[in-house]
Protein backbone atom coordinates (compact mmCIF):
# COMPACT_ATOMS: atom_id res chain seq x y z
CA UNK A 1 0.00 0.00 0.00
CA UNK A 2 1.25 3.53 -0.72
CA UNK A 3 0.38 6.71 1.12
CA UNK A 4 -2.61 7.54 -1.11
CA UNK A 5 -4.36 4.18 -1.62
CA UNK A 6 -7.32 3.39 0.60
CA UNK A 7 -6.07 1.03 3.33
CA UNK A 8 -7.95 -2.02 4.59
CA UNK A 9 -7.41 -1.08 8.23
CA UNK A 10 -6.81 2.20 10.05
CA UNK A 11 -4.91 1.89 13.34
CA UNK A 12 -5.35 4.82 15.72
CA UNK A 13 -2.55 5.36 18.26
CA UNK A 14 -3.22 7.97 20.99
CA UNK A 15 0.07 9.18 22.47
CA UNK A 16 0.62 11.15 25.65
CA UNK A 17 3.94 11.18 27.54
CA UNK A 18 4.93 7.59 26.74
CA UNK A 19 8.36 8.27 25.22
CA UNK A 20 9.83 5.19 26.93
CA UNK A 21 7.20 2.84 25.48
CA UNK A 22 6.12 4.31 22.14
CA UNK A 23 9.06 2.79 20.26
CA UNK A 24 7.85 -0.73 21.11
CA UNK A 25 4.33 0.18 19.98
CA UNK A 26 5.63 1.41 16.61
CA UNK A 27 7.84 -1.66 16.20
CA UNK A 28 4.84 -3.92 16.78
CA UNK A 29 3.01 -2.19 13.92
CA UNK A 30 5.97 -2.55 11.59
CA UNK A 31 6.00 -6.27 12.42
CA UNK A 32 2.37 -6.99 11.46
CA UNK A 33 1.89 -9.94 9.07
CA UNK A 34 -1.02 -8.06 7.45
CA UNK A 35 0.54 -4.98 5.87
CA UNK A 36 -2.47 -3.26 4.26
CA UNK A 37 -3.02 -0.64 6.94
CA UNK A 38 -2.50 2.98 7.81
CA UNK A 39 -1.49 4.29 11.21
CA UNK A 40 -2.76 7.60 12.59
CA UNK A 41 -0.62 8.69 15.53
CA UNK A 42 -2.33 11.37 17.60
CA UNK A 43 0.24 13.16 19.76
CA UNK A 44 -2.16 14.51 22.37
CA UNK A 45 -0.07 17.36 23.73
CA UNK A 46 2.86 15.24 24.93
CA UNK A 47 5.52 17.08 26.91
CA UNK A 48 8.26 14.42 26.72
CA UNK A 49 8.83 14.23 22.97
CA UNK A 50 6.74 11.09 22.50
CA UNK A 51 5.62 12.12 19.02
CA UNK A 52 9.17 12.68 17.79
CA UNK A 53 10.24 9.30 19.20
CA UNK A 54 7.34 7.62 17.39
CA UNK A 55 8.13 9.34 14.13
CA UNK A 56 11.79 8.38 14.31
CA UNK A 57 10.88 4.75 15.05
CA UNK A 58 9.08 4.24 11.72
CA UNK A 59 11.75 5.95 9.58
CA UNK A 60 9.47 7.72 7.14
CA UNK A 61 7.14 4.76 6.44
CA UNK A 62 4.35 6.27 4.27
CA UNK A 63 1.66 4.29 6.06
CA UNK A 64 2.15 6.40 9.21
CA UNK A 65 0.59 9.84 9.69
CA UNK A 66 1.41 12.05 12.66
CA UNK A 67 -1.04 14.57 14.09
CA UNK A 68 -0.19 16.87 16.98
CA UNK A 69 -3.01 18.49 18.95
CA UNK A 70 -3.52 20.27 22.24
CA UNK A 71 -4.29 17.81 25.00
CA UNK A 72 -7.88 16.54 24.76
CA UNK A 73 -7.45 13.30 26.70
CA UNK A 74 -7.64 9.72 25.47
CA UNK A 75 -11.19 10.08 24.17
CA UNK A 76 -10.35 13.23 22.27
CA UNK A 77 -7.33 11.55 20.68
CA UNK A 78 -9.38 8.55 19.60
CA UNK A 79 -12.11 10.76 18.19
CA UNK A 80 -9.54 12.76 16.23
CA UNK A 81 -8.19 9.52 14.80
CA UNK A 82 -11.66 8.27 13.87
CA UNK A 83 -12.33 11.51 11.97
CA UNK A 84 -9.23 10.91 9.85
CA UNK A 85 -9.51 7.15 9.38
CA UNK A 86 -9.95 5.88 5.82
CA UNK A 87 -9.89 2.10 6.27
CA UNK A 88 -12.88 -0.21 6.09
CA UNK A 89 -11.81 -1.43 9.54
CA UNK A 90 -10.36 0.38 12.52
CA UNK A 91 -8.26 -0.68 15.52
CA UNK A 92 -6.86 1.16 18.52
CA UNK A 93 -3.38 0.77 20.01
CA UNK A 94 -2.52 2.63 23.20
CA UNK A 95 0.88 4.27 23.00
CA UNK A 96 2.35 2.22 25.85
CA UNK A 97 1.06 -1.14 24.55
CA UNK A 98 1.90 -3.36 21.57
CA UNK A 99 0.30 -5.69 19.03
CA UNK A 100 1.52 -9.23 18.53
CA UNK A 101 2.50 -9.84 14.86
CA UNK A 102 -0.78 -11.56 13.96
CA UNK A 103 -3.14 -9.08 15.63
CA UNK A 104 -4.53 -7.41 12.50
CA UNK A 105 -4.45 -10.53 10.31
CA UNK A 106 -6.07 -12.88 12.80
CA UNK A 107 -8.82 -10.50 13.94
CA UNK A 108 -9.65 -9.58 10.35
CA UNK A 109 -9.80 -13.28 9.45
CA UNK A 110 -12.13 -13.92 12.41
CA UNK A 111 -14.51 -11.17 11.26
CA UNK A 112 -14.58 -12.62 7.76
CA UNK A 113 -14.97 -16.19 9.00
CA UNK A 114 -17.76 -15.42 11.51
CA UNK A 115 -19.45 -12.72 9.39
CA UNK A 116 -19.45 -10.24 12.26
CA UNK A 117 -18.76 -6.53 12.45
CA UNK A 118 -16.08 -6.78 15.10
CA UNK A 119 -13.66 -9.18 16.77
CA UNK A 120 -11.81 -9.37 20.09
CA UNK A 121 -8.82 -11.33 21.34
CA UNK A 122 -7.23 -12.43 24.59
CA UNK A 123 -4.55 -10.17 26.07
CA UNK A 124 -1.04 -10.56 27.43
CA UNK A 125 -0.64 -8.49 30.59
CA UNK A 126 2.90 -7.26 31.24
CA UNK A 127 4.17 -5.82 34.52
CA UNK A 128 7.04 -3.54 35.59
CA UNK A 129 9.03 -6.52 36.91
CA UNK A 130 8.84 -8.00 33.37
CA UNK A 131 6.50 -10.80 34.45
CA UNK A 132 3.59 -11.67 32.16
CA UNK A 133 0.20 -13.31 32.43
CA UNK A 134 -2.45 -14.17 29.88
CA UNK A 135 -6.06 -13.12 30.34
CA UNK A 136 -8.85 -14.25 27.99
CA UNK A 137 -10.36 -10.74 28.20
CA UNK A 138 -13.52 -12.47 29.43
CA UNK A 139 -14.29 -12.16 33.13
CA UNK A 140 -15.19 -15.27 35.15
CA UNK A 141 -13.66 -17.56 32.53
CA UNK A 142 -13.49 -21.10 33.93
CA UNK A 143 -11.04 -22.65 31.49
CA UNK A 144 -9.40 -22.34 28.09
CA UNK A 145 -11.57 -20.34 25.73
CA UNK A 146 -12.25 -21.40 22.13
CA UNK A 147 -12.49 -19.41 18.93
CA UNK A 148 -16.17 -18.69 18.42
CA UNK A 149 -18.85 -16.05 18.00
CA UNK A 150 -20.02 -14.55 21.29
CA UNK A 151 -23.68 -13.55 21.30
CA UNK A 152 -24.13 -10.17 22.97
CA UNK A 153 -27.90 -10.35 23.31
CA UNK A 154 -27.84 -11.01 27.07
CA UNK A 155 -26.56 -8.12 29.21
CA UNK A 156 -25.00 -10.59 31.65
CA UNK A 157 -22.78 -11.93 28.86
CA UNK A 158 -21.89 -8.43 27.70
CA UNK A 159 -20.78 -7.59 31.26
CA UNK A 160 -18.23 -10.42 31.08
CA UNK A 161 -16.32 -8.94 28.15
CA UNK A 162 -13.40 -6.56 28.45
CA UNK A 163 -14.90 -3.22 27.34
CA UNK A 164 -11.50 -1.90 26.28
CA UNK A 165 -11.19 -0.37 22.84
CA UNK A 166 -7.72 -1.77 22.23
CA UNK A 167 -8.05 -5.57 21.97
CA UNK A 168 -10.56 -5.38 19.13
CA UNK A 169 -10.94 -4.78 15.39
CA UNK A 170 -14.10 -3.05 14.13
CA UNK A 171 -15.83 -2.24 10.89
CA UNK A 172 -15.41 1.51 10.81
CA UNK A 173 -19.09 1.97 9.93
CA UNK A 174 -19.95 0.85 13.48
CA UNK A 175 -18.72 4.23 14.73
CA UNK A 176 -21.02 6.28 12.49
CA UNK A 177 -22.61 8.86 14.79
CA UNK A 178 -20.71 7.47 17.79
CA UNK A 179 -17.83 9.12 19.69
CA UNK A 180 -15.90 8.55 22.88
CA UNK A 181 -17.06 10.90 25.68
CA UNK A 182 -14.41 13.58 26.08
CA UNK A 183 -13.44 14.92 29.47
CA UNK A 184 -14.32 11.60 31.11
CA UNK A 185 -12.26 8.78 32.56
CA UNK A 186 -13.34 5.15 32.06
CA UNK A 187 -14.51 6.18 28.61
CA UNK A 188 -14.55 2.73 27.02
CA UNK A 189 -17.72 1.49 28.71
CA UNK A 190 -20.35 3.68 27.11
CA UNK A 191 -18.98 3.14 23.61
CA UNK A 192 -18.58 -0.60 24.18
CA UNK A 193 -22.20 -1.07 25.29
CA UNK A 194 -23.46 1.08 22.42
CA UNK A 195 -21.46 -1.07 19.99
CA UNK A 196 -22.77 -4.27 21.59
CA UNK A 197 -26.34 -3.02 21.02
CA UNK A 198 -25.53 -2.20 17.38
CA UNK A 199 -23.59 -5.39 16.63
CA UNK A 200 -24.69 -8.20 18.98
CA UNK A 201 -22.28 -10.79 17.58
CA UNK A 202 -18.56 -10.62 18.44
CA UNK A 203 -15.95 -12.90 16.83
CA UNK A 204 -13.53 -14.13 19.49
CA UNK A 205 -9.89 -15.14 19.05
CA UNK A 206 -8.43 -16.94 22.11
CA UNK A 207 -4.78 -16.19 21.33
CA UNK A 208 -3.31 -13.26 23.35
CA UNK A 209 -2.59 -10.92 20.44
CA UNK A 210 -2.61 -7.65 22.38
CA UNK A 211 0.18 -6.82 24.84
CA UNK A 212 -1.16 -4.51 27.56
CA UNK A 213 1.12 -2.82 30.06
CA UNK A 214 -0.12 -2.79 33.66
CA UNK A 215 0.84 -0.64 36.66
CA UNK A 216 2.60 2.06 34.63
CA UNK A 217 2.72 5.33 36.54
CA UNK A 218 -0.11 7.59 35.41
CA UNK A 219 -2.49 4.87 34.25
CA UNK A 220 -6.12 5.77 34.84
CA UNK A 221 -7.25 2.38 36.10
CA UNK A 222 -4.72 2.34 38.94
CA UNK A 223 -5.06 5.94 40.07
CA UNK A 224 -5.85 6.77 43.69
CA UNK A 225 -7.28 10.23 43.04
CA UNK A 226 -10.58 12.07 43.13
CA UNK A 227 -11.04 11.14 39.48
CA UNK A 228 -12.29 7.79 40.80
CA UNK A 229 -15.67 9.47 41.37
CA UNK A 230 -15.98 9.72 37.58
CA UNK A 231 -16.69 5.99 37.67
CA UNK A 232 -19.94 6.67 39.49
CA UNK A 233 -20.96 9.24 36.87
CA UNK A 234 -20.16 6.75 34.09
CA UNK A 235 -22.26 4.10 35.83
CA UNK A 236 -25.08 6.61 36.15
CA UNK A 237 -24.98 7.28 32.39
CA UNK A 238 -24.73 3.58 31.56
CA UNK A 239 -27.90 2.60 33.41
CA UNK A 240 -30.46 4.03 30.94
CA UNK A 241 -28.29 2.93 28.00
CA UNK A 242 -28.32 -0.70 29.17
CA UNK A 243 -31.99 -0.62 30.14
CA UNK A 244 -32.88 0.59 26.62
CA UNK A 245 -30.44 -1.73 24.81
CA UNK A 246 -33.00 -4.42 23.98
CA UNK A 247 -30.76 -7.02 25.64
CA UNK A 248 -32.23 -9.65 27.92
CA UNK A 249 -31.55 -9.45 31.69
CA UNK A 250 -30.54 -5.78 31.57
CA UNK A 251 -30.90 -5.16 35.30
CA UNK A 252 -28.80 -8.14 36.35
CA UNK A 253 -26.28 -7.35 33.63
CA UNK A 254 -25.96 -3.81 34.94
CA UNK A 255 -25.63 -5.07 38.53
CA UNK A 256 -22.78 -7.38 37.54
CA UNK A 257 -21.05 -4.66 35.59
CA UNK A 258 -21.42 -2.09 38.37
CA UNK A 259 -20.17 -4.58 40.98
CA UNK A 260 -17.06 -5.40 38.98
CA UNK A 261 -16.25 -1.77 38.19
CA UNK A 262 -16.65 -0.72 41.83
CA UNK A 263 -14.41 -3.64 42.82
CA UNK A 264 -11.76 -2.59 40.30
CA UNK A 265 -11.75 1.02 41.44
CA UNK A 266 -11.64 0.03 45.11
CA UNK A 267 -8.48 -2.02 44.54
CA UNK A 268 -6.56 1.20 43.87
CA UNK A 269 -8.02 3.29 46.70
CA UNK A 270 -5.59 3.38 49.63
CA UNK A 271 -6.49 6.87 50.89
CA UNK A 272 -9.09 5.95 53.50
CA UNK A 273 -10.93 9.27 53.38
CA UNK A 274 -11.34 9.03 49.64
CA UNK A 275 -12.21 5.34 49.90
CA UNK A 276 -14.96 6.05 52.45
CA UNK A 277 -16.41 8.80 50.25
CA UNK A 278 -16.34 6.54 47.21
CA UNK A 279 -18.11 3.69 49.03
CA UNK A 280 -20.72 6.15 50.33
CA UNK A 281 -21.32 7.24 46.73
CA UNK A 282 -21.62 3.61 45.61
CA UNK A 283 -24.22 2.87 48.28
CA UNK A 284 -26.23 5.93 47.25
CA UNK A 285 -26.08 5.01 43.55
CA UNK A 286 -27.07 1.39 44.16
CA UNK A 287 -29.97 2.40 46.40
CA UNK A 288 -31.25 4.97 43.91
CA UNK A 289 -31.16 2.50 41.02
CA UNK A 290 -32.31 -0.52 43.04
CA UNK A 291 -29.08 -2.40 42.33
CA UNK A 292 -27.72 -5.18 44.53
CA UNK A 293 -24.05 -6.02 45.04
CA UNK A 294 -23.59 -9.03 42.72
CA UNK A 295 -20.23 -10.81 43.10
CA UNK A 296 -21.36 -14.43 42.79
CA UNK A 297 -20.76 -14.64 39.05
CA UNK A 298 -17.03 -13.84 39.31
CA UNK A 299 -14.80 -15.38 42.02
CA UNK A 300 -12.24 -12.58 41.65
CA UNK A 301 -14.62 -9.87 42.88
CA UNK A 302 -14.14 -8.92 46.53
CA UNK A 303 -16.98 -10.18 48.70
CA UNK A 304 -15.40 -8.37 51.62
CA UNK A 305 -16.05 -5.11 49.78
CA UNK A 306 -19.72 -6.08 49.64
CA UNK A 307 -19.71 -6.52 53.42
CA UNK A 308 -18.10 -3.10 53.82
CA UNK A 309 -20.76 -1.53 51.61
CA UNK A 310 -23.39 -3.12 53.86
CA UNK A 311 -21.77 -1.49 56.92
CA UNK A 312 -19.97 -4.57 58.28
CA UNK A 313 -16.22 -4.79 58.74
CA UNK A 314 -15.20 -7.88 56.79
CA UNK A 315 -11.87 -8.71 58.43
CA UNK A 316 -9.70 -8.36 61.50
CA UNK A 317 -5.98 -8.97 60.92
CA UNK A 318 -4.20 -9.96 64.14
CA UNK A 319 -0.41 -9.63 64.29
CA UNK A 320 1.43 -11.96 66.67
CA UNK A 321 5.18 -12.06 67.11
CA UNK A 322 7.28 -10.12 64.60
CA UNK A 323 4.64 -7.58 63.69
CA UNK A 324 7.12 -5.23 62.04
CA UNK A 325 8.14 -7.84 59.48
CA UNK A 326 4.52 -8.72 58.67
CA UNK A 327 3.27 -5.14 58.38
CA UNK A 328 4.32 -4.38 54.76
CA UNK A 329 2.41 -7.41 53.49
CA UNK A 330 -0.66 -6.40 55.48
CA UNK A 331 -0.63 -2.83 54.19
CA UNK A 332 -0.22 -4.08 50.60
CA UNK A 333 -3.47 -6.06 50.67
CA UNK A 334 -5.77 -5.48 47.71
CA UNK A 335 -8.71 -5.74 50.12
CA UNK A 336 -8.23 -2.68 52.30
CA UNK A 337 -11.37 -3.00 54.43
CA UNK A 338 -9.94 -4.46 57.64
CA UNK A 339 -8.96 -3.51 61.16
CA UNK A 340 -5.49 -4.26 62.49
CA UNK A 341 -4.99 -5.80 65.93
CA UNK A 342 -1.48 -6.02 67.41
CA UNK A 343 -0.96 -8.47 70.28
CA UNK A 344 2.32 -7.58 72.00
CA UNK A 345 4.18 -4.99 73.99
CA UNK A 346 4.63 -2.35 71.29
CA UNK A 347 3.04 -1.22 68.06
CA UNK A 348 5.08 -1.57 64.87
CA UNK A 349 6.49 1.56 63.25
CA UNK A 350 5.01 2.91 60.03
CA UNK A 351 1.32 2.43 60.77
CA UNK A 352 -0.88 4.70 58.61
CA UNK A 353 -2.53 7.27 60.88
CA UNK A 354 -6.01 6.51 59.54
CA UNK A 355 -5.78 2.70 59.86
CA UNK A 356 -8.09 1.27 62.57
CA UNK A 357 -5.71 -0.35 65.10
CA UNK A 358 -6.26 -2.15 68.41
CA UNK A 359 -3.34 -2.86 70.73
CA UNK A 360 -3.64 -5.82 73.12
CA UNK A 361 -1.17 -7.26 75.61
CA UNK A 362 -0.21 -10.93 75.48
CA UNK A 363 -1.10 -13.58 76.37
CA UNK A 364 -4.72 -13.59 75.26
CA UNK A 365 -7.10 -16.46 74.60
CA UNK A 366 -8.88 -16.75 71.29
CA UNK A 367 -12.24 -16.49 73.05
CA UNK A 368 -11.19 -13.22 74.72
CA UNK A 369 -9.79 -11.98 71.42
CA UNK A 370 -13.10 -12.67 69.69
CA UNK A 371 -14.85 -10.34 72.15
CA UNK A 372 -12.67 -7.39 71.11
CA UNK A 373 -12.65 -7.83 67.33
CA UNK A 374 -15.01 -6.21 64.84
CA UNK A 375 -14.40 -8.22 61.66
CA UNK A 376 -16.63 -11.04 60.49
CA UNK A 377 -13.46 -12.96 59.62
CA UNK A 378 -10.21 -13.18 61.58
CA UNK A 379 -6.76 -13.67 60.06
CA UNK A 380 -3.95 -14.42 62.50
CA UNK A 381 -0.30 -13.86 61.57
CA UNK A 382 2.34 -15.78 63.52
CA UNK A 383 6.06 -15.10 63.76
CA UNK A 384 7.74 -14.98 60.36
CA UNK A 385 4.43 -15.27 58.45
CA UNK A 386 3.32 -12.84 55.76
CA UNK A 387 0.38 -12.27 53.42
CA UNK A 388 0.51 -12.28 49.64
CA UNK A 389 -1.16 -9.17 48.14
CA UNK A 390 -4.43 -10.94 47.23
CA UNK A 391 -4.30 -13.29 50.21
CA UNK A 392 -6.90 -11.69 52.47
CA UNK A 393 -9.33 -11.07 49.62
CA UNK A 394 -9.05 -14.64 48.31
CA UNK A 395 -9.60 -16.12 51.76
CA UNK A 396 -12.60 -13.92 52.62
CA UNK A 397 -14.06 -14.60 49.17
CA UNK A 398 -13.66 -18.33 49.72
CA UNK A 399 -15.15 -18.21 53.19
CA UNK A 400 -18.17 -16.24 52.02
CA UNK A 401 -18.69 -18.37 48.91
CA UNK A 402 -18.33 -21.72 50.70
CA UNK A 403 -20.50 -20.60 53.64
CA UNK A 404 -18.06 -22.40 55.93
CA UNK A 405 -16.55 -20.87 59.07
CA UNK A 406 -13.02 -21.70 58.01
CA UNK A 407 -11.24 -20.99 54.72
CA UNK A 408 -7.64 -21.82 53.89
CA UNK A 409 -5.18 -22.04 51.03
CA UNK A 410 -1.64 -22.81 49.98
CA UNK A 411 1.42 -20.74 50.79
CA UNK A 412 4.91 -19.93 49.53
CA UNK A 413 7.97 -20.82 51.62
CA UNK A 414 11.06 -18.62 51.76
CA UNK A 415 13.28 -20.78 49.54
CA UNK A 416 11.49 -24.12 49.20
CA UNK A 417 8.59 -22.80 47.14
CA UNK A 418 4.93 -23.70 47.10
CA UNK A 419 3.19 -25.77 49.81
CA UNK A 420 -0.46 -26.82 49.59
CA UNK A 421 -1.13 -26.41 53.35
CA UNK A 422 -1.30 -30.10 54.27
CA UNK A 423 1.32 -32.29 55.90
CA UNK A 424 -0.41 -35.20 54.14
CA UNK A 425 -2.89 -34.17 51.47
CA UNK A 426 -4.02 -37.77 50.95
CA UNK A 427 -5.82 -37.43 54.30
CA UNK A 428 -7.81 -34.39 53.17
CA UNK A 429 -10.95 -36.45 52.60
CA UNK A 430 -11.53 -34.80 49.21
CA UNK A 431 -9.98 -34.70 45.75
CA UNK A 432 -8.20 -31.38 46.08
CA UNK A 433 -7.14 -31.36 42.43
CA UNK A 434 -10.79 -31.54 41.38
CA UNK A 435 -11.70 -28.30 43.17
CA UNK A 436 -12.06 -25.10 41.15
CA UNK A 437 -8.85 -23.10 41.13
CA UNK A 438 -10.38 -20.41 43.35
CA UNK A 439 -11.46 -23.09 45.81
CA UNK A 440 -14.41 -25.13 46.97
CA UNK A 441 -15.96 -26.74 50.03
CA UNK A 442 -14.43 -29.83 51.67
CA UNK A 443 -15.54 -31.80 54.76
CA UNK A 444 -13.31 -31.20 57.76
CA UNK A 445 -13.42 -34.29 59.95
CA UNK A 446 -10.93 -35.30 62.60
CA UNK A 447 -8.45 -36.98 60.27
CA UNK A 448 -8.15 -34.10 57.77
CA UNK A 449 -7.83 -31.65 60.67
CA UNK A 450 -4.93 -33.63 62.09
CA UNK A 451 -2.91 -33.28 58.90
CA UNK A 452 -3.12 -29.52 58.36
CA UNK A 453 0.24 -27.77 58.28
CA UNK A 454 0.81 -25.61 61.40
CA UNK A 455 0.53 -22.13 59.88
CA UNK A 456 -1.86 -19.31 60.71
CA UNK A 457 -1.49 -16.85 57.81
CA UNK A 458 -3.02 -19.16 55.18
CA UNK A 459 -6.47 -19.29 56.80
CA UNK A 460 -9.32 -17.09 57.97
CA UNK A 461 -11.66 -18.09 60.78
CA UNK A 462 -15.16 -16.78 61.40
CA UNK A 463 -15.08 -14.67 64.54
CA UNK A 464 -18.02 -16.54 66.03
CA UNK A 465 -16.00 -19.77 65.77
CA UNK A 466 -13.27 -18.35 68.02
CA UNK A 467 -15.59 -17.97 71.00
CA UNK A 468 -15.26 -21.61 72.09
CA UNK A 469 -11.51 -21.92 71.48
CA UNK A 470 -9.06 -21.66 74.38
CA UNK A 471 -5.42 -21.76 73.12
CA UNK A 472 -3.35 -18.93 74.58
CA UNK A 473 -1.69 -16.62 72.07
CA UNK A 474 1.66 -15.62 73.49
CA UNK A 475 4.14 -13.43 71.64
CA UNK A 476 5.78 -14.86 69.71
CA UNK A 477 3.15 -17.55 69.25
CA UNK A 478 4.95 -20.89 69.68
CA UNK A 479 4.50 -23.62 67.10
CA UNK A 480 2.50 -25.74 69.56
CA UNK A 481 0.04 -22.86 70.07
CA UNK A 482 -0.18 -22.43 66.28
CA UNK A 483 -0.86 -26.15 65.91
CA UNK A 484 -3.52 -25.94 68.61
CA UNK A 485 -5.31 -23.08 66.81
CA UNK A 486 -5.10 -24.88 63.45
CA UNK A 487 -6.40 -28.15 64.88
CA UNK A 488 -9.13 -26.77 67.16
CA UNK A 489 -10.53 -24.38 64.51
CA UNK A 490 -10.68 -27.18 61.94
CA UNK A 491 -12.44 -29.53 64.35
CA UNK A 492 -14.96 -26.85 65.32
CA UNK A 493 -15.66 -25.81 61.72
CA UNK A 494 -16.67 -29.31 60.45
CA UNK A 495 -16.20 -28.07 56.88
CA UNK A 496 -13.86 -25.62 55.19
CA UNK A 497 -13.29 -23.70 52.03
CA UNK A 498 -9.99 -24.67 50.44
CA UNK A 499 -8.00 -23.29 47.53
CA UNK A 500 -4.73 -24.53 46.09
CA UNK A 501 -3.78 -20.93 45.34
CA UNK A 502 -1.02 -19.51 47.52
CA UNK A 503 -2.37 -16.81 49.84
CA UNK A 504 0.46 -16.41 52.36
CA UNK A 505 4.21 -16.54 52.83
CA UNK A 506 6.12 -18.49 55.47
CA UNK A 507 9.67 -19.39 56.46
CA UNK A 508 10.94 -22.78 55.30
CA UNK A 509 10.50 -24.04 58.84
CA UNK A 510 8.35 -22.54 61.61
CA UNK A 511 10.04 -20.04 63.91
CA UNK A 512 11.18 -21.19 67.38
CA UNK A 513 10.18 -24.85 67.39
CA UNK A 514 10.70 -25.99 71.01
CA UNK A 515 13.14 -28.59 72.22
CA UNK A 516 12.13 -32.22 72.67
CA UNK A 517 11.09 -32.08 76.32
CA UNK A 518 9.25 -28.79 75.96
CA UNK A 519 7.50 -30.00 72.81
CA UNK A 520 6.40 -33.12 74.66
CA UNK A 521 4.99 -31.01 77.51
CA UNK A 522 3.16 -28.72 75.12
CA UNK A 523 1.56 -31.56 73.18
CA UNK A 524 0.61 -33.26 76.45
CA UNK A 525 -1.18 -30.05 77.49
CA UNK A 526 -3.55 -30.21 74.49
CA UNK A 527 -7.11 -30.93 75.66
CA UNK A 528 -8.41 -34.41 74.95
CA UNK A 529 -10.14 -34.68 71.57
CA UNK A 530 -12.21 -37.89 71.50
CA UNK A 531 -12.94 -37.41 67.79
CA UNK A 532 -9.28 -37.67 66.83
CA UNK A 533 -7.80 -41.06 65.86
CA UNK A 534 -5.68 -42.97 68.38
CA UNK A 535 -2.13 -41.80 68.54
CA UNK A 536 -2.89 -38.24 67.44
CA UNK A 537 -0.55 -36.74 70.04
CA UNK A 538 2.28 -38.85 68.63
CA UNK A 539 1.52 -37.49 65.16
CA UNK A 540 1.75 -33.89 66.38
CA UNK A 541 4.85 -34.55 68.48
CA UNK A 542 6.72 -36.23 65.63
CA UNK A 543 5.69 -33.35 63.37
CA UNK A 544 7.39 -30.87 65.68
CA UNK A 545 10.46 -33.10 65.74
CA UNK A 546 10.56 -33.05 61.95
CA UNK A 547 10.12 -29.26 61.75
CA UNK A 548 12.86 -28.59 64.32
CA UNK A 549 16.34 -27.66 63.10
CA UNK A 550 19.29 -29.36 64.76
CA UNK A 551 19.21 -31.91 67.61
CA UNK A 552 21.61 -34.16 65.67
CA UNK A 553 21.12 -37.80 64.70
CA UNK A 554 19.72 -38.81 68.07
CA UNK A 555 16.57 -36.70 67.83
CA UNK A 556 14.40 -39.38 66.29
CA UNK A 557 15.32 -42.23 68.69
CA UNK A 558 14.85 -39.83 71.60
CA UNK A 559 11.53 -38.64 70.21
CA UNK A 560 10.27 -42.21 69.80
CA UNK A 561 11.35 -43.01 73.35
CA UNK A 562 9.56 -39.95 74.73
CA UNK A 563 6.38 -40.77 72.76
CA UNK A 564 6.49 -44.33 74.05
CA UNK A 565 7.07 -43.16 77.62
CA UNK A 566 4.08 -40.81 77.31
CA UNK A 567 1.95 -43.78 76.15
CA UNK A 568 1.16 -42.04 72.88
CA UNK A 569 2.07 -45.17 70.92
CA UNK A 570 -0.07 -48.27 71.16
CA UNK A 571 -0.95 -51.41 69.27
CA UNK A 572 -4.32 -49.86 68.46
CA UNK A 573 -2.82 -46.67 67.00
CA UNK A 574 -4.49 -45.87 63.67
CA UNK A 575 -2.95 -42.43 63.08
CA UNK A 576 0.13 -42.32 60.86
CA UNK A 577 3.03 -39.88 60.97
CA UNK A 578 3.46 -37.29 58.24
CA UNK A 579 4.85 -38.69 54.97
CA UNK A 580 7.97 -36.50 55.23
CA UNK A 581 8.96 -38.26 58.46
CA UNK A 582 12.02 -40.47 57.76
CA UNK A 583 11.10 -43.86 56.35
CA UNK A 584 12.92 -45.75 59.05
CA UNK A 585 10.78 -44.01 61.67
CA UNK A 586 7.63 -45.19 59.84
CA UNK A 587 9.12 -48.69 59.75
CA UNK A 588 9.90 -48.54 63.48
CA UNK A 589 6.32 -47.49 64.23
CA UNK A 590 4.96 -50.40 62.18
CA UNK A 591 7.24 -52.86 63.99
CA UNK A 592 6.17 -51.44 67.32
CA UNK A 593 2.50 -51.93 66.52
CA UNK A 594 3.10 -55.53 65.45
CA UNK A 595 5.17 -56.28 68.56
CA UNK A 596 2.40 -55.03 70.81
Amino acid sequence: MNGTATPLISVIVPVFDVAAQIGAAMASLLGQTLTDFEVIVIDDGSTDGSGAVAEAAVAGDARFRFIRQANRGLSGARNAGLALARGAFVAFLDGDDAFEPGFLADLHAAIERESTDWAACAVLLTYPDESESTHPAIHASTGPEAARTIALTDAREVARQFPSAWNKLYRRALFDGLAYPEGSWFEDHEVFWALAARAPALAYVPEPLYRHRRERAGQITGADSDRVFEQLRVLDRLYPLIMASGMTNPHEGYARLATRLVHERALALRDRRRRAQFLTGVVALFERLGVLWSPDWDPEISRGLGLALAGERPLSVVLLGDAQAALPGVLAQTMADFELVVVGRTLPAGLPPDLPVQHLQAPVTLAALADTLQGRWVLLLGAGETLLPDGAMRLVNLGEASKARLAMGGFERSTQGYHDGWTDNTRAGADLDALPVHGGLIPMGARPALFLYPLLANRVIRRDLLAGMQPDLSVPAGIAAVQAVVLSSALAAHKAGYTRLAVAGAPDRPVAVPGLLRARRQIAAFPDEPALPRGWRAVLFLRLVRLRRGWGVLRWPLALALALFARWLSAEQDARADPETPRWVHAALRLFRRAR
